[in-house]
């Protein structure tokens, strides 16, 4: 029984301290920028997503729900599938 909850606490923080890598795995992925070419052309840098998609700074794009993390352009501009 021991193990079995060493096992579980070692998985609940391995998704806390991941970041949003999990959530693509889990289908939970936010879009690819690729989706919409036109609008994101020129965006190189995580700065440039937070600068619309942050939630305290533009109302009319949509929020991103981890402002705090890094890594913008590593999960959204995949492929599109």
């Amino acid at each position: 029984m021991n193990i079995l909850k060493k096992i579980m606490i070692g998985s609940i923080v391995l998704v806390l301290f991941s970041g949003c890598a999990y959530r693509y795995y889990l289908g939970l992925h936010g879009s690819s920028i690729k989706a919409f070419p036109d609008i994101h052309e020129g965006v190189t840098e995580d700065q440039d997503c937070l600068n619309c998609h942050h939630p305290d700074r533009n109302p009319t794009a949509s929020p991103t729900s981890h402002p705090h993390f890094t890594g913008c352009l590593k999960c959204h501009n995949d492929e599109l599938k």
